[in-house]
């Protein structure tokens, strides 16, 4: 056992220094250093339908108000047109109070004015800060939009503040950054809806602002009932906040995530719609810290599809996804501890229940669009999904370095790799380098009441596999899982341990080890087959 465990950590040390040593040139976004609110003072939104309100509209709003369907909808529309004073939904947020409703009237909201805006703004040019990410720190390189190299400098919440355009469409920020307690003070508790149908009210971008929506430690904001596509980095982004609430909202085209949220707690995710996003569709990334004790983010009634991940969160902590779908993307859902930067980390105690999870088999790392995905971001269409985080094409669920799961209760099928996997991910990935910590991660996770392998009209339609697994780490177990005969039922081991384990620490099986490193070192620009790594080879179907 000693020999082994010497080998397994000779193993890991050398993959970790491969998995770290990425080129210098990524698609990312440098991020701020970022802190969790304080939990206890925040709570969900909840929807108000009185209370004071600014009306925005565009000139043709009447004529779209006439279109609309139903008379209740039709009435209640022309009624606020007489209140409209606004043409842009930046400019009702700039007079917007805390506890306002701003109410958008069908129309599409380009926010021309938010397009002028200079990027990088000179007002702003002494406001950058070291990012968050390690692997964009002082002098490494990011390719921008139109694909040219740039400094990976982040913005600080200061240059935000000041310069709120540079980057986004519209921008929500709460906190006046003369007062140091990092909380709201202003344009709290904003709520933005739409008045009609979600298809009705569109916020459009042209792929030249990193975010469409931005709320930026602007606790209680609450965004329902409009559809938003085509950002340069998240449509919908929710920063350092206590309290927010998306409902009723498509997206579509972002670069990189179509919802995300941030180093937030308090949140709720329903009623969404998610598609072609480069990275995921939905992104819980920093989750709450509750230590397995709470669940501050819950997101239910999703659809994400035809993105490159369904959901993801490095660092997903304390979040609870149940009854949605995740289905036609190149991997359902991940949850990791894989990059650095991330507060929170390892990550830990979600739950993922009653979901459905099928059909993930998108096959956008094949060579040809590989090269494709290589023209700048401008020059590309925005409907062809190219990914911009490594997965292993064809799973239903993956565990990168996770703690204390729990997955259960979901219909997993005709995901040609397989249901789940899960695997073991070094400290030093996310730049710990305390060798006590070494295997803190992948460890606890419950696999429970799941259905694998058949439809929801019982139709057997195989995942490749049940389970791909390291084997590495304490306590991961399988129980009580209805699998159909067959592919679906093979596993890697051929033998898991059953619920409860309070069996020993396992170092994993050094092959599997080794081979997930190299698919680390995955880049869209220059690494795209890695080799040794067969992520992002589609499998044949299981019959």
């Amino acid at each position: 056992m000693a020999a082994r465990r010497t080998l397994v950590l000779l193993l890991l040390a050398a993959a970790a220094l491969t998995a770290l040593a990425l080129p210098a040139a990524s698609p990312a976004h440098p991020e701020r250093p970022s802190s969790f609110p304080d939990f206890r003072k925040g709570k969900v939104p909840v929807y108000r339908s009185r209370g004071p309100s600014l009306v925005v509209c565009k000139p043709d709003s009447r004529k779209r108000i006439l279109r609309l369907p139903s008379k209740k909808l039709r009435t209640k529309n022309l009624k606020l047109l007489k209140r409209c004073r606004y043409r842009h939904v930046q400019q009702a947020v700039d007079a917007a109070r805390s506890g306002d409703r701003i109410l958008l009237l069908p129309g599409i909201y380009r926010e021309e004015p938010s397009l002028k805006a200079p990027s990088p703004d000179p007002r702003c040019k002494d406001m950058y800060v070291e990012p968050e990410s390690p692997e964009a720190g002082s002098g490494a390189m990011l390719l921008d939009s139109g694909g040219l190299q740039k400094p990976a400098r982040a913005h600080s919440y200061d240059y935000e503040y000041t310069c709120p355009n540079d980057g986004n469409l519209i921008a929500i920020m709460g906190d006046d950054p003369k007062d140091p307690d990092r909380e709201c003070d202003q344009k709290c508790n904003l709520q933005i809806e739409g008045t009609a149908r979600r298809r009705d009210v569109w916020i459009k971008g042209n792929g030249t602002k990193l975010n469409l929506i931005k709320a930026d430690r602007a606790d209680g904001i609450f965004l329902k009932g409009f559809s938003t596509e085509y950002s340069d980095f998240n449509n919908i982004y929710v920063l350092e906040t206590n309290g927010f609430r998306f409902d009723d909202i498509f997206t579509d085209k972002s670069r990189e995530y179509g919802f995300l949220s941030f180093a937030s707690d308090n949140g709720l995710y329903e009623n969404l719609e998610a598609t072609h996003a480069g990275d995921s569709g939905i992104y819980p990334g920093s989750g709450p810290e509750g230590h397995c004790q709470r669940y501050g983010i819950e997101i239910r009634n999703v659809d994400s599809h035809h993105n490159a991940l369904g959901s993801s969160g490095t660092a997903g902590n304390g979040t609870w996804i149940h009854d949605s779908r995740f289905h036609h993307n190149s991997i359902g859902m991940v949850m990791d501890s894989f990059a650095p930067g991330h507060p929170g980390q390892p990550q830990d105690c979600s739950k993922v229940e009653n979901n459905l999870i099928y059909s993930n088999n998108q096959d956008y790392f094949n060579a040809e669009r590989d090269e494709y995905c290589k023209k700048p971001w401008l020059e590309r269409d925005p409907t062809k999904t190219c990914p911009t985080f490594q997965v292993p094409v064809g799973t239903g669920i993956l565990f990168a370095g996770g703690n204390g799961n729990i997955v259960r209760g979901n219909r997993i099928w005709d995901n040609w790799r397989g249901a789940f996997e899960l695997f073991y991910v070094p400290a030093t990935f996310r730049g710990e380098n305390d060798p006590t910590m070494t295997f803190d991660t992948s460890n606890r996770n419950q696999y429970t009441g799941n259905v694998l392998g058949y439809d929801p009209s019982g139709n057997v339609d195989h995942n490749g596999r049940m389970v791909l697994w390291d084997e590495e780490g304490q306590g991961n177990c399988w129980s009580d899982n209805k699998v159909a005969p067959g592919p679906s039922a093979e596993s890697d081991p051929a033998t898991l341990p059953a619920c409860p384990n309070d069996g020993p620490f396992s170092p994993g099986n050094p092959v599997k080890l080794l081979s997930h490193a190299s698919c680390a070192t995955w880049n869209p620009n220059d690494n795209t087959d890695p080799p040794g790594c067969d992520w992002f080879v589609l499998p044949p179907e299981p019959k």
